[in-house]
């Protein structure tokens, strides 16, 4: 065997090794572990240059493993020629052919995963760490060989005919924060709690008022020439500690009454006490595509905790609080004020359950096992039945759809209020 060939052959061993280290870190390399390392050696400048390159990194490295891969085995089959050109091996004893074979397998299967496997396991970090200076330089010689990787990734998009996919900054960031904040969770550093909380703000901005809101249906509202007894009556009752107050119709909206500041009035001698147009409140009026980040800032910045979510036409829509953005947050909060109510879906037993009428139709069943349709015009059980009967029916009113029987328990003028929802059996399928 010449040097050359054999310097050859442990260059390209130790290179596909080195490429094939650096891969299987980037991968498996916390990033919190990362930027502590880079800390304590007092570069933090270093983890930024990781964070930024990582990707590029990883892609030359995993395509350089591959051309140092091919050497190696390009190298083996020169030192096999050689031997059988120098008589080395005889055609009837395949015992040499065989050793170079297994060695040459051998090779690749040490160079591309065991030693990788075992650097990345116990020294990722520092391995990124120390050889950074050498992927900087490398990522930035191997551009023209990216330049065809580029190439054939936008030719099969072509091909396939799937059009170019925009990036989107502000997703990718998104995912990259939740990647990072998984990576923390599994290594014990916070709790399932605070990763769903940092989810939940994330996700503010994606969802919109209307999927939060107290829908108009529900929204206890009080008239402005409502009596002063019947004021008191009606806030105490609702249990409320806001009321939409009205002119002459629920849509036109002209202030908002605190119950702590009838309370104070109340102390008052009836001669000396305010009208309800003096001790109601300026509303805060908003557009049901408000996004939850942006009504989250408008509460905080006009230091109020109700809005009038108003529709397309300058209609009332319904009302949101900003206890009811928070809960997208940290999920359901309860207060001395829920302890009373009953839950939306109260399951009977396995083929029964009595619901209340704003309950979702996708949390009914999950909870049954049930399959009742969700379209976008509705998505409660009081909207479901009412698309059916084109009315609200009466207490006592029965309905099939499909396999399940609903059963009207409570129901007023304006709403359905509590259903008794039961799954049928097959021979009764309706």
């Amino acid at each position: 065997m010449s040097p050359l060939l054999l310097a050859s052959l442990t260059l390209a061993f130790v290179a596909a090794a080195f490429c094939g280290t650096a891969v299987r870190a980037i991968d498996v390399a916390p990033w919190h572990e990362i930027e502590d390392y880079c800390r304590l050696r007092k570069s933090p400048e270093r983890f930024s240059q990781i964070y930024d390159l990582h990707e590029s990194v990883h892609q030359v490295a995993e395509t350089l493993q591959q051309v140092f891969s091919a050497a190696w085995l390009v190298g083996m089959v020169l030192l096999l020629d050689s031997r059988w050109a120098g008589g080395e091996v005889e055609s009837s004893s395949g015992v040499s052919l065989m050793s170079l074979f297994l060695l040459a397998i051998f090779g690749l299967v040490v160079s591309n995963s065991w030693v990788p496997r075992a650097v990345a396991h116990v020294r990722s970090v520092e391995f990124l760490y120390h050889s950074w200076g050498w992927w900087r330089a490398l990522t930035f010689l191997a551009q023209p060989l990216m330049a065809g990787s580029n190439v054939f990734t936008f030719l099969i998009a072509r091909a396939s005919g799937r059009p170019e996919e925009e990036v989107d900054e502000e997703e990718a960031f998104e995912e990259e924060i939740m990647s990072m904040v998984s990576e923390a969770e599994q290594d014990g550093y916070i709790e399932s709690e605070a990763r769903d909380m940092i989810e939940g703000v994330i996700e503010l901005g994606d969802s919109e008022v209307r999927s939060v809101m107290t829908p108009r249906s529900r929204v206890e509202a009080l008239p402005v020439q409502t009596t002063w007894e019947d004021m008191v009556t009606r806030v105490v009752e609702s249990g409320r500690t806001r009321i939409p107050i009205y002119r002459d119709q629920i849509d036109d909206v002209i202030g908002i009454l605190y119950a702590k500041d009838l309370l104070r009035e109340s102390l008052r001698s009836e001669s000396k006490r305010r009208s309800l147009t003096r001790l109601m409140r300026k509303p805060l009026f908003v557009p049901e595509a408000t996004r939850l980040d942006e009504m989250l800032s408008q509460f905080l910045h006009q230091r109020t905790h109700l809005a009038i979510v108003q529709n397309e036409y300058g209609g009332l829509s319904g009302v949101v609080t900003i206890e009811d953005v928070l809960e997208e947050i940290v999920g359901e909060i309860v207060d001395e004020t829920d302890k009373e109510k009953s839950s939306e879906i109260n399951i009977l037993n396995q083929d029964q359950a009595d619901v209340m009428g704003h309950a979702h139709i996708d949390k009914l069943n999950e909870q049954l096992g049930l399959a009742l349709p969700e379209e976008d015009k509705y998505d409660t059980v009081s909207g479901l039945i009412m698309s059916y009967i084109n009315e609200i029916p009466r207490p006592g009113h029965e309905l099939v759809i499909g396999k399940v029987q609903f059963n009207i328990q409570e129901a007023n003028r304006r709403q359905i209020l509590s259903v008794r929802v039961t799954r049928l059996p097959d021979s009764e399928d309706g």
